[in-house]
C-alpha cells in the first residue's frame, strides 16, 4: 500500500490520467472526444434542452458550453435551433450521427466502469461512491 496520503493530489492526478486515457479510447473507438460524449449522453435523455440546461448538467460556464456546442455542430452531432419563445435562448437536438455516436460510446463507458469496479468489493465501492458524492456535494 502506498504511503502518500495527499488526497487532493491523488484525486487530481487520477482524474487527469483517467480522463486522458478515456479520451483517447473514446476518440479511437467512436471518433468523439469524451467531453463531447458527455454532452451527447445528456442530450440523449434531454433532447431539445436549452444550452443553459446542458451547461448546468456538465458544470461548464457559458463560454465553455458555447465552444462545446460549436464543435458538436461542426461535427454534425447536434443541431441548434433558436427558441420560439425567447430570442436569447437556443435548443439543442441530436442528429442521427449524434445518436449513433452516443450509442457507440455508451458500451465503452460501461466497459470502463466495470473495469474500474472489478478491483473492489461491493463494500469498498460503496465507500468510493460516498467519497465522490461527498466531494460533489461539498464543491457544487
Amino acid at each position: 500500500m502506498t504511503q502518500d496520503k495527499r488526497l487532493f493530489f491523488k484525486l487530481n492526478l487520477a482524474q487527469r490520467l483517467v480522463f486522458n486515457y478515456f479520451d483517447k479510447e473514446m476518440i479511437g473507438r467512436t471518433g468523439v472526444p469524451i467531453t463531447q460524449a458527455a454532452a451527447l449522453f445528456y442530450l440523449n435523455k434531454n433532447d431539445g434542452c436549452l444550452l443553459k440546461d446542458l451547461s448546468a448538467a456538465l458544470f461548464q460556464n457559458k463560454s465553455a458550453i458555447t465552444t462545446l456546442v460549436e464543435r458538436l455542430e461542426k461535427n454534425g452531432l447536434v443541431i441548434k435551433k433558436a427558441s420560439e419563445t425567447d430570442g436569447r435562448a437556443a435548443h439543442l437536438f441530436l442528429t442521427e450521427k449524434g445518436k449513433t455516436a452516443c450509442a457507440e460510446a455508451l458500451p465503452l463507458v460501461k466497459e470502463n466502469n466495470e473495469r474500474l469496479a472489478s478491483h473492489f468489493t461491493e463494500e469498498e465501492l460503496e465507500t468510493i461512491h460516498r467519497f465522490f458524492d461527498l466531494i460533489i456535494e461539498m464543491y457544487r
